[in-house]
């Protein structure tokens, strides 16, 4: 019985966080989009010469984020202490077919990224065939809230319709 009770309260909170990143704008990068809450925007990639697959598809973030030099693909951005960044990376070959990080576990702790000191939360899923990284990274001073509008927005993940 505790279990069901758990698994209700888990999916309503899943069901509620994707109502919330509903409302934002769909930022959009390389095929793949992000539902942002006002304030986020997409942030210019770092310049990927070194990195040839995976690579960066799409990045936002709230204000004072922005791309920095660095040896690490997914942590060359500056977030602000009270700020956070969603990193998109994909693979151009086809899928392993194994989802090892789904969204729906994603959860902040210390020392997920080389390169960033700072809270980071990973999932790894598959669409349309192919394999897809999704990566957050929060400043310390990031708030409750905002620590849970990163994860929506990276729930929120999707391959963009084709125009």
């Amino acid at each position: 019985m505790r279990w069901t009770v758990s698994a209700a309260a888990l999916l309503a909170a899943v069901l509620a966080s994707a109502a919330l990143a509903a409302d934002g704008p769909s930022l959009r990068g390389h095929g793949v989009q992000l539902t942002a809450p006002e304030g986020w925007q997409r942030i210019d990639a770092i310049d990927e010469a070194a990195f040839t697959d995976p690579r960066t598809l799409l990045v936002v973030g709230t204000k004072g984020v922005r791309a920095i030099e660095t040896d690490c693909q997914v942590s060359s951005y500056r977030v602000p202490a009270d700020g956070a960044v969603v990193v998109v990376i994909g693979w151009r070959r086809a899928s392993t077919g194994v989802t090892l990080l789904p969204l729906a576990s994603m959860r902040l702790r210390r020392d997920t990224f080389e390169c960033f000191d700072g809270r980071g939360a990973v999932a790894q899923v598959i669409r349309n065939g192919h394999d897809f990284q999704l990566n957050v990274m929060v400043g310390d001073r990031a708030d409750a809230d905002l620590v849970a509008e990163a994860l929506d927005v990276a729930r929120s993940f999707a391959v963009a319709p084709r125009s």
